[in-house]
Formats: C-alpha cells, structure tokens, sequence
C-alpha cells in the first residue's frame, strides 16, 4: 500500500513504537478538560511525543436498546471519527462493537474524538446503520459542539453503511474510509453467498440440512457444535471436492494451504446459516437466484455440464430485487473523498467490489475523489494497523487538499510492521 504523508509518519509511528495504556482512571481524578467534565469514565493513552493523556468516554443506552460510545481526548483537536461497526447475527443482543477497544486509543491518542454504536438492530441493518449513523453525528454535535472535520469509517457491512451515508449524505461529513465491503454490487454479493451453498450441497449432499433459502432451526442452533465439526469432517476426508466447491464458487483461499479451504468454506456458510431468515424479511422475499446460472470451474468441461445439469435451481422474488436495486445498491455518485480498502484474497466479501464500484465512480464522473486500495493479503477485512492507519492518513490528505511525496522513512517503516488488528464483522 502506497504512503503519502507526514501524518501517516506519526499514525505509524504510534502503531510501532507507543503502548497504548487502557487503565481506568479512579472517579476520584479530577479531569482538566472542559470536555471531560461531561464524561463518567477515563481512560490515558500515550501520545506520539511519549505524554500520557486522559480520554473521557461516554457510553449511552436509548430506550430502543441503541448503544452509543463517544470518547474525547483532552487534547481533543476538534475532528470527530465515526466508526460504522460490521455484521452481528440476528441472534445476538446489541452490544458496542469491540474492536471499538483498540480503536479508541489509537484515534484518540493522535488527537480525534471518536464515537460508534450498536445500531438500533442487528442481523441486516445497512439502512438503519445510515440513520444511526447520522444520529450518532447529531448526538455528538449537541454535546460537544461541531467538530471541523468528521470521517466516516466501518468495515464490511459497516463499509456499505459508510458509502451510502457518503453518496447519500455528503453535506455531514467530510469523507470516508469503507473496508472490506460489498460496495461494488450488493444482490452480486447475495448470489457469491448463495451459490457457495448450493454448491457446498451439490458437492457434499447431505452435510447440512435444508437448503439455501431454507434454514432449519436445529442447523441455526447446533451450527458451532455439529455443523461445523460436520463441514471440516467431509472437507478434510475429500479434498477434491473442497476444490470443486471453492472453484466453482470462485472463492477466494491459499493453494495447498488446507486452513485457508476451511476458513472460507465455514465462513461463506456461516452468512447463508444466520443471515437468511433475517434478510428474506428484511427485504420482503428471497432474494437468491441461479436460474440462468452457469457455474464452471470442476476442472472438467463434463463435469461442469453435470453440475449444470443436476445442480437446485432457485428463482427470486421479485419483490426482494426490488428492494435491493432501489435501497442496497451503491451508486458511486460522490461528492466527497472516498478510500477504500480490500484484500486481494478475501473469501467472505470478494475483491472484486473495489473494481466494481470505481467502474461505478468512472461512469459518474466522480472517479478523482476515489481511492481503491487493494491490499496482498488472505482474510476478510484482514488489515495490518499500518495499513488502517495509512489509508486513514491517506483519506485525511485528501480531505483537506495536501499532496506531499512519498519519503522512504516512511515505505521503511511501513515494510516493519505485521501486527493485526483484529475486526469484528461477524458474530
């Protein structure tokens, strides 16, 4: 990933070399900010320069069960980051997300406020997202003032809340940083989940019970127990078949590497497992299709004419088309600075939406204030704190018109770091 300025050199410098301390300060400290007056628990981080500064936070709960989280540094520099937070399971309750863990201090210590919530749903909650997002905003601005910047950011489902909330909603922010997201065609998305199943079933029937588009309880409540010991039993003991499957679903995983096959043949099931009740509601009817579908890949022209022939066939409501056409897809109509990130090998949220959605900007007209970046790796929103933090400094840049050179201080310093951070985009 490319580099460009001197704020990416202290945001990596802070990812390198400062220890981000998460103690909790005692209540009986008295905080100096006119801004951490309003808080009710504190937090000290490490800034770049090695001075220890307090964070207040605020954590919020609506009487819709919404969560909010807003921490400000008592070196607050006035601009605010929004983090829009990825998938959860229908399943679970609304709970903060809990990257929000690290990225509070690493935000707050180079200066940012930074705020997320829950969402007011979980399961499919890319429409409500926007709006809790702008909620988040109008929360913010009402208890601390305007901020002069306010970046917008999430990772997977979160990214398709942050490219929506930015064509949709230019006028309150001033850019954003969506990763790893389905931003290049949604209802491609849910057909990549969908022929993933039926392909799993066609090339191991019986594994799972039901079919793509019907979910049985007893699969949604012994997934972690059963199904899942039952998926690796049946990849593991025919590896050809593995093969075929991830092939012929043009999948994304590491040749030779057995771990990767796993990895992404529990990960695509897991999202047609939890996340088809909740969408087929959401979206007023099924929304798969593979009727004119023609899958290839098996390694032999008549074995693909086989699976053709012989593969379930699935139409879509019409109704669900709809929906996802006029409410889900993203435009590339924008207004303001747009970096996006994805890895090259992702298995769950394909790579091939960065192309898709700058094609989109190309066609719009807007393609200069895009940024794809795409980034050599395995993994689904699997992104080194480097490269958050360059593509963040990268998205600052270009927020507020600075186009400095590349200084090889900063690709030597970039070239040093492999740490992960860790993102929640599914439960």
């Amino acid at each position: 990933m490319k580099s460009y300025s001197l704020l990416v050199i202290v945001l990596l410098l802070l990812t390198l070399g400062c220890k981000k301390e998460l103690n909790t300060y005692p209540t009986s400290i008295e905080p100096n900010n006119l801004f951490l007056q309003k808080m009710t628990n504190y937090q000290r981080v490490t800034t770049i320069d090695g001075n220890v500064t307090k964070v207040g936070c605020n954590v919020t709960k609506l009487q819709s069960g919404e969560i909010y989280q807003i921490c400000v540094p008592a070196n607050w520099n006035g601009e605010l980051i929004l983090y829009a937070h990825g998938y959860v399971s229908p399943f679970l309750p609304l709970a903060l997300p809990v990257e929000a863990a690290a990225y509070v201090p690493l935000f707050t210590s180079l200066g940012y406020a930074f705020a997320t919530t829950s969402y007011s749903e979980n399961g499919l909650a890319i429409q409500s997202g926007v709006d809790n997002m702008l909620n988040l905003r109008k929360k913010f601005i009402e208890e601390f003032g305007k901020p002069s910047k306010i970046y917008l950011t999430g990772g997977s489902e979160g990214g398709v809340v942050t490219t929506l909330a930015i064509e949709r909603h230019p006028e309150f922010f001033s850019g954003g940083l969506p990763l790893c997201s389905h931003c290049g065609n949604f209802q491609k998305q849910i057909d990549y989940n969908g022929d993933f199943r039926v392909l799993f079933d066609y090339f191991f029937p019986g594994v799972l019970p039901g079919n793509v588009v019907n979910i049985p309880d007893q699969l949604i409540a012994n997934w972690q127990t059963e199904y899942v010991p039952a998926i690796l039993k049946a990849i593991r003991s025919n590896p050809a078949a593995t093969l075929k499957v991830l092939n012929t679903a043009h999948a994304a995983y590491i040749p030779g590497n057995d771990s990767s096959m796993a990895v992404t043949t529990i990960g695509v099931l897991r999202y047609d497992v939890f996340a088809t009740r909740d969408a087929i509601k959401k979206f007023g009817g099924q929304p798969y299709e593979n009727i004119n579908k023609i899958y290839f890949g098996s390694g032999s022209i008549w074995e693909d004419i086989k699976l053709n022939k012989r593969v379930k066939r699935f139409s879509a409501d019409k109704t669900a088309l709809r929906t996802i056409a006029r409410y889900y897809e993203t435009s590339g109509n924008i207004q303001l600075p747009l970096v996006s990130a994805h890895t090259t090998l992702d298995p769950i949220v394909p790579f091939w939406h960065l192309p898709l959605y700058e094609f989109k900007t190309i066609l719009r007209g807007t393609n200069s204030l895009f940024t794809g970046i795409p980034v050599k790796a395995f993994g689904h929103c699997a992104f080194t704190e480097a490269e958050i933090v360059q593509g963040f400094g990268l998205l600052v840049q270009k927020v507020k018109g600075q186009t400095p050179p590349i200084t090889k201080k900063l690709v030597d310093l970039s070239s040093t770091t492999n740490g992960k951070i860790i993102q929640s985009v599914g439960n």
